[in-house]
């Protein structure tokens, strides 16, 4: 009797724990954030699978997943999504991070942070941006 109350009740916490961790972060999701250089930036990124792509217009004016960034990474775990590309070219080096928070089946709330690198001679110089604001999911596509 104890094996059967036990093995119901790791059941039980298992299949609780697991919906409590699953959100639907799939679709188009865009809106503009406030950068702490006072300035609005429009951020639209694409989630299928808890894999977050930026997107580009193709040759059709149609909307598709860019896949020319260097590195791109994403994780997710609950409520919480986070994702980062790394990318370069000539006397560059960027990278960009996401992190997204579930705040309602179409809201997310994002905070993001844009870092770029320049050589120039024997060093580097830099600049970026942290912004934060919310991101709607697109209804349409």
């Amino acid at each position: 009797m104890k094996k059967l109350i036990l093995t119901t009740l790791f059941l039980f916490i298992g299949i609780v724990n697991a919906s409590a961790q699953e959100k639907n972060f799939d679709g188009l999701w865009e809106g503009n954030i406030d950068t702490n250089s006072g300035e609005s930036v429009f951020i639209r990124l694409y989630i299928d699978h808890n894999n977050v792509y930026m997107t580009e217009t193709d040759e059709d004016g149609d909307l598709a997943k860019d896949f020319d960034k260097e590195v791109i990474m994403s994780k997710g775990f609950g409520g919480q999504l986070n994702a980062f590309w790394m990318d370069s070219g000539g006397v560059w080096t960027e990278t960009q991070f996401y992190s997204l928070s579930w705040t309602s089946e179409n809201e997310l709330s994002i905070f993001h942070t844009r870092h770029v690198s320049n050589e120039e001679g024997d060093g580097y110089t830099n600049w970026g941006y942290n912004g934060s604001g919310s991101l709607k999911r697109n209804e349409d596509y």
